[in-house]
């Protein structure tokens, strides 16, 4: 796949009405009943842009993992690597440590394996893009074996944070020892906060 194909690629959390993948969720974030986590309405992740050549733009909605497979449904030889190098290069300031705080065993939400949460980690390093959600909202944006990572943004307009920086802050729930479960290093559960006024959730939940 040629890189100018990528150059109108871009990740939007959005609260509109979306048709997701099975085993996603499908609420409008502006009707009575909508899904909340984390006391905000959950927005899906959602990707427009051409990713083939037919050079068509396309929409695909659900977690980063279950773009990745409706990506490569239409373009089995699509690479995040050609992406992945435009990013990085603009993106780079954005690579800091900026947790200010982690809080564990939050909201009564069950733990997670570690093993999984650092197969998370070690995804959105290796995407290393920007991922965005939009005001008061939360997206699930990443789920492997059952290991759920949340974006949530507490701010009154939308943000976008690289990748990178968003798995740095899924190593500090790691690192944090009262984040595991008292006798069971291998089960976490936490909730790391920025100064921006977003924060990052791992728990457990259901992956596609």
């Amino acid at each position: 796949m040629k890189p100018y194909l990528l150059s109108c690629f871009s990740l939007v959390a959005t609260g509109l009405r979306a048709n997701l993948m099975s085993g996603s969720r499908g609420y409008d974030a502006n009707l009575p009943g909508a899904e909340t986590f984390n006391g905000l309405t959950v927005a899906p992740l959602v990707i427009e842009g051409v990713v083939d050549s037919d050079g068509i733009k396309k929409t695909f909605n659900g977690t980063i993992q279950e773009i990745d497979i409706q990506i490569r449904n239409l373009n089995p030889d699509f690479s995040w690597e050609h992406f992945q190098s435009m990013t990085r290069r603009q993106d780079k300031p954005l690579r800091k440590r900026r947790t200010e705080k982690v809080l564990c065993h939050v909201q009564n939400l069950p733990p997670a394996s570690r093993v999984a949460i650092e197969k998370n980690r070690d995804w959105l390093n290796s995407l290393a893009t920007g991922l965005s959600v939009d005001a008061q909202r939360c997206t699930k944006f990443s789920c492997i074996e059952n290991a759920a990572v949340w974006f949530c943004n507490d701010n009154l307009w939308w943000i976008q944070q690289n990748s990178i920086t968003l798995a740095d802050h899924i190593d500090d729930i790691l690192g944090e020892l009262d984040c595991s479960i008292s006798g069971n290093d291998n089960l976490i559960q936490g909730q790391a906060f920025d100064g921006d006024d977003y924060n990052i959730i791992v728990n457990a939940d259901q992956c596609p």
